[in-house]
């Protein structure tokens, strides 16, 4: 059974409420992580083959709505020096 687009906003609409709040309260950067892999994580039949594009420009719009594109740079400068 796949999502429909209107499903999938919802779940990226929580995503965003997630990460505000996680990023207001002073959270780590790795719980935003977390929290962004564990709302998104979903198997690839769950999306039908017509939103694919749709679901990874979402994926990729929220990472940058988020800052965790920064973040990821910083993480992975201090991981592998």
């Amino acid at each position: 059974m796949s999502y429909t687009r209107e499903q999938l906003t919802a779940i990226f609409e929580h995503l965003d409420t997630e990460l505000r709040r996680l990023k207001s309260g002073g959270r780590p950067e790795e719980e935003l992580w977390d929290a962004f892999e564990r709302l998104v994580h979903m198997p690839s039949i769950a999306i039908d083959h017509r939103d694919r594009l749709w679901w990874w420009e979402q994926v990729y719009a929220a990472m940058e709505r988020h800052g965790l594109t920064e973040l990821s740079s910083e993480h992975l400068a201090r991981e592998f020096p």
